[in-house]
């Protein structure tokens, strides 16, 4: 369809699940993609199916706490391209545990790659996007960071903050043309479902309460690709008066009691 024709686009965690969705749909759409991701052999596999279909794409193996190889990749990225028009911060990791069983380090290690992160690749590519008077950025948040299933604090916490940051910064970056918004999705079908080995949406609790008495009124498990498109199109010029928002993707959970 075109949508994003001639975008240049990062997108972290790139290398699996909603990340890889969305690159392969913003690819499809006429982006060029610059894929981060901690994973080398994932993400290189997702460079090659772009490419594979005629698509841009350059894989930036690395860890995203990594500010040093993160702004060597926004710099590669401005050589190969000249500019960056969109940033999805989606890369996120989740350690399961309560108050009385988590750690410190736990909690500091989901609050650096889910918040701080956020903030440093905004922070790397926004002044970029000041100088073109165009951008968009956009962070993948959860309906876990405003309601919680009790057993992943940092996890919330950082979800959280992530639409507070996301409305703090429409504000800053409005006058520049730059909107920032955020997508929470709600139960999804990816690698971080499974927890502790099992996939927590294929469960027969899952399945009874969510699916057949319609905790989720469309009655089923969400998959990354009913969120790309919300993705795609806050990317895209159909989006131009939309700043601080935050867009649930859930199959309607939060909607019922």
């Amino acid at each position: 369809m075109g949508l994003l024709d001639k975008q240049v686009a990062i997108v972290t965690g790139a290398g699996q699940g909603l990340g890889k969705t969305i690159a392969l749909e913003f690819a499809q759409e006429g982006a060029a993609v610059a894929l981060l991701e901690i994973n080398a052999e994932t993400v290189k596999a997702v460079e090659a199916e772009i490419r594979a279909s005629g698509g841009e794409a350059r894989a930036y193996p690395l860890d995203i706490t990594d500010y040093d190889a993160y702004a060597a990749a926004v710099a590669d990225l401005l050589s190969w391209k000249g500019k960056i028009d969109v940033l999805v911060n989606n890369a996120a990791i989740a350690i399961y545990g309560t108050i009385l069983t988590d750690t410190l380090d736990a909690w500091r290690k989901q609050i650096s790659v889910n918040l701080e992160a956020v903030y440093m690749g905004s922070k790397l590519v926004a002044p970029h996007m000041v100088e073109k008077r165009y951008g968009r950025i956009i962070s993948i948040t959860s309906i876990q960071g405003f309601a919680s299933s009790g057993d992943c604090g940092a996890y919330n916490s950082a979800k959280g903050a992530i639409i507070a940051f996301t409305k703090s910064m429409a504000v800053e970056l409005g006058q520049y043309n730059i909107l920032v918004n955020a997508v929470a999705p709600g139960f999804m079908r990816t690698p971080m479902s499974f927890v502790n080995g099992v996939d927590e949406t294929t469960t027969p609790d899952f399945i009874e309460w969510y699916v057949n008495r319609g905790k989720v009124p469309l009655r089923r498990t969400g998959y990354p690709e009913d969120v790309s498109g919300t993705v795609v199109f806050l990317a895209s010029s159909y989006c131009r008066y939309m700043t601080g928002q935050l867009l649930v993707v859930d199959g309607g959970l939060m909607s019922t009691f």
